[in-house]
């Protein structure tokens, strides 16, 4: 078998042995110990099972070695392991079988990690959210990020040897370049793998520790990547969201009161009455309902409620209805709620006086879902994710995506009203303002929503997913813009010179044996 396996490696002289027994067992052509950083007996373990050893004095920092061992094998296939998780040589078989079958990337399948009844972990979420990003649902977290996993040699040349130190880029740069990736077996690496110092190490202005920022800022440079390849929304759709709606709308009344409330409607005659009748009962003064491509009884309805109604012929898309109804608001407060879901009125009040109390933007409170519903849901995952970047994983998977919600005046004059028609980058907008933001209540709208068109999947994904990914692509590119490529996340070092210097030193060596 054509295989060299490469095994980065810092201070592993108990464990390294463990896997070296089992990785002999699969008579690779070569295996390649990349010792960084050790001051005990890795290296000489390496070199006491005819390792070919690479080694430096100093750490590399992560992922330096995968890049150095990959560039340096020789064999057709290459597998890689960590120096620190031992794994039955049976296992392993599994992913040097999928590419001697032709695939490009054999993943481990850590799937099952999502279906666990416990809230995923934050690096978990950015996994599945990038994964998503792509539009590769089907990969759920399997990622570059975790060993096993192998490669062709031949693709990791394409993908370019440096590259494989930044392993969610590596994992875009292969998608999009439509490699063969499949995950066919599962390897146990998340409870059998060695606690670190910077597992726990606390960092200052965070709520993660040094591990888990790193691999979110990892993510996030990936998503950079992605949107410099694919534009804004990562190539994901808009819906014909027209965000050139016509700009003329009712004067805003000079009067002040004290709460408004928002509701878009299309073809709402089941349900805009009983919307209107609860809205008035939680004591609101202006209800503002923007009919755009509605059905005339819809229309008709609203208007017999004596609320002020917006008429639009054509739809405007999602959430354009949002931003025109908040602009010819005079409320101190603005609710915002959907004509299709029927909330009750001691449901609505608590978004209303929660802002009026001082809470600049009231989410719906939607937490509780972690715990009822595995694996995470997609949009669930965006909404997770988005909030990670942001580092305010106490807002767990609600935004403004999710009605109802409740905004301060002062806080949509802050993020601008045109911001209410991309719900996340609204939400980004209000953080990185200084707006207080905070989860109040929760309303079940997840399972109360009305089954639409656009919800059933196609190919894969459902317009309507695909256009909240598209969204929360769109609000991280603000994100990477107000902060930098690594969405303001840390890194430890990372020997990128050294690699560079390894890298430059390899391709004349191979050009040295060509010519001869």
């Amino acid at each position: 078998m054509n295989l060299s396996v490469i095994i980065p490696a810092c201070n592993e002289e108990d464990t390294l042995p463990l896997i070296l027994d089992e990785v002999q067992k699969l008579h690779p052509l070569e295996i390649i110990v990349v010792v960084n950083g050790s001051t005990d007996n890795t290296k000489q373990v390496a070199e006491k099972y005819g390792c070919k050893v690479i080694e430096y004095a100093e750490k590399l920092g992560l992922n330096i070695g995968r890049s150095m061992g990959a560039k340096a094998a020789i064999g057709e296939v290459l597998l890689f392991l960590d120096g620190d998780i031992p794994v039955p040589h049976k296992e392993l078989l599994p992913f040097i079988e999928a590419i001697d079958e032709g695939h490009d990337i054999a993943l481990n399948d850590l799937s099952w990690t999502l279906k666990r009844k416990v809230r995923p972990h934050p690096v978990a979420v950015a996994k599945y959210a990038l994964n998503l990003f792509m539009k590769q649902e089907q990969m759920s977290v399997q990622a570059l990020t975790a060993v096993p996993f192998a490669m062709k040699r031949t693709a990791a040349e394409t993908l370019g040897y440096a590259l494989h130190a930044e392993p969610p880029l590596a994992q875009v740069e292969a998608i999009l370049a439509g490699m063969s990736i499949v995950a066919p077996a599962v390897v146990d690496v998340i409870y059998t793998n060695k606690a670190r110092e910077a597992h726990q190490e606390k960092i200052e202005n965070s709520p993660f520790p040094l591990s888990t920022s790193e691999i979110i800022g990892d993510h996030m440079l990936a998503i950079h990547h992605l949107i410099e390849k694919k534009g804004v929304r990562g190539g994901l759709t808009d819906a014909e969201r027209n965000r050139l709606y016509p700009k003329v709308y009712l004067p805003k009344r000079p009067e002040k009161i004290a709460c408004s409330a928002i509701i878009p409607v299309g073809e709402e005659k089941e349900t805009i009455e009983a919307v209107i009748t609860e809205v008035k009962k939680a004591g609101v003064e202006e209800i503002i309902v923007i009919a755009n491509g509605s059905d005339d009884e819809t229309v008709q309805i609203a208007k017999s409620q004596n609320v002020v109604v917006i008429e639009f012929s054509e739809a405007l898309g999602h959430n354009i209805p949002r931003a025109i109804g908040a602009m010819c608001s005079s409320g101190d407060v603005c609710l915002f709620i959907d004509g299709d879901i029927v909330i009750q009125s001691e449901d609505l009040l608590p978004y209303i006086k929660a802002a009026e109390q001082g809470v600049d933007v009231a989410l719906n409170d939607l937490s509780c879902l972690l715990d009822q519903v595995y694996p995470l849901h997609s949009v669930s995952a965006a909404k997770y994710f988005l909030n990670i970047a942001l580092k305010r994983p106490d807002l767990t998977i609600n935004t403004l995506t999710a009605v109802p919600h409740a905004i301060r005046r002062e806080a949509l004059e802050k993020i601008g009203y045109d911001s209410l028609m991309v719900p996340p980058l609204a939400h980004v907008l209000a953080i990185k303002n200084g707006c207080k933001v905070e989860q109040v209540h929760f309303v079940d709208v997840a399972r109360t929503n009305r089954i639409r068109r656009d919800h059933i999947k196609v190919n894969g994904i459902a317009k309507s997913t695909e256009r909240i990914l598209g969204d929360h692509i769109e609000a991280l590119a603000l994100l990477l813009e107000l902060t930098d490529h690594r969405g303001g996340f840390p890194r430890k070092p990372r020997r990128l010179d050294l690699l560079e210097e390894f890298l430059n030193e390899n391709n004349t060596n191979q050009e040295n044996l060509t010519n001869e």
